[in-house]
């Protein structure tokens, strides 16, 4: 039928020839032009199309699939929409064949479960080997003969090294792939790990033993940007779109676990006494360093072993091209998110290194600011867990941003004004609960951007990492500002918590208008409202 090359209907209708008028022509002419869809055609390698589910568009789409929708409720019409790397179905009819995984698309792979537990693994253990030195700081000075901002540098180089290549690394996943990169990473970090434990073992003697550990460090950050780039990349290109944000929210809790578990296994691991000599630290730190290079060892074995074959990726967005982090810069939705992921890191780290200083000026000891901090990061684990399903089923991402940006301020000054124990605990791990859980969220609003999509998740992804890794030197550095010294000898950290949260909340109002709302339950309603579908164009 001519001028219809742009419509399918799911039933099988007969299609009405509306430039000629037969079967009525319920659209005027000039209406019909206005509504032409300007969507670009999918390619070939649409999971759909290559399923039989739907045809690609042809050259012609006139009349628009908006004005398609006005010929009679008798025709049962999906509306395609290419966003976020397939056709979106957004179909009357719950179930559409549309919204089905693909036979022959990457959202097929009945190993994409399997595939993100060895990824999940690989997130895992990434954090073990960036927090190694944390948790025993003092024992490793002692070990290493340095001090103590030369034993915290082995952590920070993580951030710095994101900093410089998170984009060059996301750019890079685009173009090779989320097997590739990763994969790439392992390459680096298992012989970075096993020459950590060598070195500890060979005793190098004098400082020599400490320069060769951070040089280690250094290759295993550049081994952790790039499996941590790939966390959206791996559910887009693997999950299909309505599974996408739970995937997203099960890689980030991953990568929390991570982060929890490094202190007590550390500890556990190690078994130090209270005031260990050199020999001593010297051998719980050898020990450690063995465990772990044989854990990543052998999670490097089981995701080659597992993830074999990576899926093609679905089509979406726009293509990798010269001037992409430029163009991805330009767009508002955009650079709100990037401002969101740059106060919200920041924020969660300013917290971690401050609480102990904070619950000091309360009177409570170390180990309960520790406590306190670790709630935070299990509130965030459980956040990741649940609220990206839950945004999946309501279909809705933008209030699932926007509460925990508001939220953040009240929570944290509950946290830093009131000197309980229990409101300490309760605001941590709300806190926790709500600012975490939005990175997974906000991940897969990037795959449903039209801008952006699994073409571009490993790119925009690492501009994200880029711009936290300087929200987590920048923040706390803010923090400082308004910092005094109590009569008791404590720093006061309380007004600058309010300087902080009142900065990151007109921050947030600033770019509030310019959060979109990608999440399928948004197109579904503005399907059947008809007339407002015209804002497709």
């Amino acid at each position: 039928m001519k001028g219809m090359e742009g419509i399918v209907y799911v039933d099988g209708t007969r299609k009405p020839d509306l430039q000629s008028g037969s079967d009525g022509d319920p659209v005027p002419t000039a209406r019909r032009r206005r509504l032409v869809s300007r969507r670009p055609d999918p390619c070939s390698r649409c999971p759909e199309v290559l399923a039989g589910q739907v045809r690609p568009y042809g050259v012609r789409q006139e009349p628009s699939i908006i004005g398609a929708s006005f010929i009679g409720a008798n025709f049962r019409l999906s509306v395609g929409r290419y966003n976020g790397g397939q056709m979106r179905a957004l179909s009357r009819k719950k179930g559409s064949a549309l919204e089905q995984d693909s036979v022959n698309g990457a959202c097929a792979s009945r190993d994409r479960w399997v595939a993100l537990a060895a990824f999940g693994l690989v997130l895992f253990s990434q954090s073990l080997l960036w927090l190694t030195f944390a948790p025993i700081e003092t024992e490793a000075e002692v070990a290493l003969g340095v001090g103590h901002l030369a034993v915290r540098l082995l952590a920070l180089v993580d951030p710095l090294v994101f900093i410089v290549m998170a984009i060059g690394i996301g750019i890079l996943a685009d173009r090779r792939g989320f097997r590739f990169t990763v994969g790439l990473g392992l390459c680096l970090m298992v012989p970075a790990a096993v020459f950590r434990a060598v070195a500890v073992r060979m005793d190098l003697g004098g400082h020599a033993l400490y320069w060769a550990l951070l040089a280690m460090q250094v290759v295993i950050s550049i081994g952790a940007c790039c499996c941590v780039v790939c966390i959206f990349q791996m559910p887009a290109k693997w999950f299909p779109e309505r599974q996408r944000g739970t995937a997203a929210g099960l890689t980030s809790m991953s990568l929390l676990l991570g982060n929890a578990a490094v202190f007590p296994l550390v500890n556990l691991i190690a078994s130090l006494p209270a005031s260990p000599d050199r020999a001593q630290a010297l051998q719980g730190l050898a020990r450690v360093l063995d465990v772990f290079a044989v854990l990543v060892a052998a999670v490097a074995v089981l995701f080659f072993a597992l993830v074999r074959k990576e899926p093609k990726a679905p089509c979406g967005g726009r293509p990798l091209e010269p001037g992409t982090v430029r163009r991805l810069l330009r767009l508002p939705g955009f650079r709100a998110l990037t401002l969101l992921f740059f106060f919200g890191m920041g924020f969660y780290i300013t917290l971690m290194v401050t609480m102990e200083k904070l619950m000091a000026f309360h009177g409570f000891s170390s180990s309960f600011a520790a406590v306190t901090a670790g709630s935070m990061t299990v509130g965030g684990i459980l956040g990741s867990a649940t609220v990206p399903p839950l945004s999946g089923r309501l279909g809705r991402r933008r209030p699932f941003i926007m509460l925990p940006a508001l939220l953040a301020m009240p929570l944290s000054l509950i946290i830093a004004f009131l000197p309980l124990a229990p409101t300490a605990l309760i605001g941590a791990v709300s806190l926790g609960f709500f600012l975490l859980s939005a990175q997974p969220v906000i991940f897969t609003m990037l795959g449903e951007m039209d801008e952006v999509g699994p073409g571009l998740a490993g790119t925009a992804v690492g501009i994200l990492f880029g711009v936290g890794s300087v929200g987590q030197i920048v923040v706390p550095l803010l923090l400082e500002i308004f910092v005094r010294t109590s009569p008791t000898g404590h720093l006061d950290y309380r007004w600058s918590m309010l300087f902080l949260g009142l900065a990151g909340l007109a921050g947030f109002l600033a770019v509030m208008k310019d959060i979109p709302e990608t999440g399928p339950g948004a197109m579904e309603s503005a399907a059947e409202s008809g007339p407002t579908l015209s804002q497709a164009e």
